[in-house]
């Protein structure tokens, strides 16, 4: 598991420009992490809360509150730019271009939130 992600960032890390987003999946339970991607910033993790149970929610606080990554509210537009019609919540970390850091966020997700096996299959999703 640990590989697949880390080949996932690396392609991801090797494309130029801003704006690209990668998604990671456990594609039969729908159990995914993400990293938006800009030149400047490099990496940004990002798992939202509407993505978890009530019980990954539990782990996921105790994991990254161990990991000192706080909880970070966004609004929700009904539209790019439109109307805000709630809020989202979400662990947000930036990590730049620590590739061993990303690998590790990842990895723990899918392995102390989500309780996932080393062997599961993942599915990974590039986008601009």
């Amino acid at each position: 598991m640990q590989e697949r992600i880390r080949s996932a960032l690396q392609t991801l890390l090797q494309n130029t420009g801003d704006d690209w987003f990668i998604i990671i999946e456990e594609p039969e339970h729908e159990k995914f992490v993400q990293f938006a991607f800009d030149e400047p910033s490099g990496l940004f993790f990002d798992l939202p809360f509407q993505a978890l149970t009530k019980a990954e929610l539990e782990r996921a606080r105790k994991l990254f509150a161990a990991l000192s990554v706080a909880a970070q509210k966004a609004p929700m537009l009904d539209q790019p730019g439109g109307k805000e019609i709630g809020q989202q919540e979400s662990f947000n970390h930036h990590v730049g271009r620590d590739t061993d850091q990303a690998v590790d966020l990842a990895y723990r997700v899918f392995k102390e939130v989500y309780v996932l096996h080393d062997s599961v299959r993942l599915d990974v999703t590039i986008m601009r």
